[in-house]
């Protein structure tokens, strides 16, 4: 989940607190940049000193220089790909929103099911700084602990997924990877930015719908399946409305259609997923099927 959204789980940037540092002796911070998928990392000692920051076009602090360590003992984050930006996207200069797009995808091959992540776990990214992107166009995606230290890997293994259950994480895809970016709860973002988020959603939303109407319901969720895809049939229309409105309060009050029918279908779509045996730990407010 990306937090600082009311509380939803989403993706956005959040502000790093460290935990309790270890002693500075014989660190070696290196910059999150520049670390490959897989690695784990804790914050430096330091990284409570504003140098060590960097305030981005939202006000938000990200830490740019970690300590690598084994994954196997606690960290506070692991890198899950260093993704390329869109150079479509980066022709608006909004580095947060092409970083947020960029990291849609490796975070649902690094771990296609979001329910099965511990609840301790926050997604991020680190875009590039504006001096730095010319040459490196890159954003960090990471997890993050949030309230406590991570206690191991989290790249799922897909062997160990049935048939079925790789079916159902492939068809809610679509609407998963939009829907994490979460841009109806983001501040200072320009109403053409929300409107065509909100066309991308009504159109991630039908694909999934298509992609579910294709595999059909589980066997013994029949009516809990139906209950998620007439309220997301419910969501895309709001998305699409959305997509069409022109003022900060219809784009909004449209989206907040388009959620509260998608939190409608969360006990139901706890029940498909129980009938497949998939994660049933429903993620507060999950922006997730």
């Amino acid at each position: 989940m990306w937090i600082g959204i009311a509380g939803a789980v989403g993706l956005v940037a959040v502000l790093v607190v460290p935990f309790a540092p270890r002693p500075a002796d014989g660190e070696h911070p290196v910059p999150v940049a520049s670390l490959a998928p897989g690695s784990c990392v804790r914050f430096p000692s330091k990284s409570a000193d504003p140098k060590v920051r960097h305030e981005d076009s939202d006000g938000v602090a990200l830490l740019r220089e970690v300590v690598p360590v084994a994954c196997t003992e606690p960290h506070r984050g692991e890198v899950v790909a260093q993704a390329a930006l869109d150079p479509e996207r980066l022709r608006y200069n909004d580095l947060s929103a092409a970083s947020h797009a960029a990291c849609r995808e490796p975070f649902a091959d690094y771990n296609p099911d979001f329910w099965a992540l511990p609840a301790n776990v926050g997604i991020t990214l680190v875009p590039p700084r504006e001096q730095d992107v010319a040459q490196h166009p890159l954003a960090t995606c990471l997890y993050i602990g949030l309230s406590a230290p991570l206690a191991g890997p989290l790249r799922a293994d897909p062997s160990r997924l049935t048939v079925g259950q790789r079916r159902y994480l492939d068809a809610v895809r679509p609407y998963d990877e939009v829907s994490a970016d979460g841009l109806d709860a983001r501040e200072s973002i320009r109403n053409d930015q929300l409107t065509a988020w909100a066309k991308e959603m009504a159109a991630a939303e039908q694909r999934t719908l298509d992609e579910l109407q294709r595999i059909g319901a589980p066997t013994g969720a029949e009516q809990p399946f139906a209950v998620v895809l007439d309220q997301h049939r419910k969501g895309a229309a709001a998305w699409q409305a959305a997509a069409a409105e022109t003022t900060p309060k219809e784009i909004h009050r449209r989206m907040v259609d388009a959620r509260d029918a998608e939190h409608a279908a969360m006990d139901a779509d706890q029940a498909v997923r129980a009938a497949l045996g998939l994660s049933t730990t429903m993620r507060p407010r999950g922006y997730s099927l």
